[in-house]
């Protein structure tokens, strides 16, 4: 879940654009960002998928032994920021990750009391 710090590097590195600024450093390699920002966007989209197995391990199984259901609610707790922070800084891969997190984080929760 901490992608986001590449996230805001991003933003930063957009808004010093839209003043017209140079977003990097002349010594920066220009397709090493942009590759590095695709993969930070795809990690933070799939990120959350890789809280699948635990989520069908509880639903399927009803089963939830050895699930923390106030770790998973905490987590759900501290990503919840994230989301306004997105919003904020209209940055619509925060966004989009972080709303994925919450429903992983949520369904886990959800999970977790249910099959006790």
């Amino acid at each position: 879940m901490h992608i986001h710090l590449g996230l805001k590097h991003k933003r930063m590195r957009q808004e010093k654009e839209a003043r017209g600024e140079p977003s990097t450093p002349p010594t920066a390699n220009s397709r090493y960002i942009r590759f590095l920002d695709r993969t930070t966007f795809i990690a933070g989209v799939v990120g959350p998928f890789t809280v699948l197995p635990q989520i069908y391990q509880i639903f399927i199984t009803h089963q939830a032994a050895g699930v923390s259901a106030i770790s998973w609610l905490l987590m759900f707790i501290v990503t919840f920021p994230w989301i306004f922070y997105g919003i904020a800084h209209r940055d619509k891969t925060i966004i989009a990750s972080f709303i994925l997190w919450e429903v992983a984080n949520a369904l886990v929760v959800i999970g977790a009391i249910i099959y006790r």
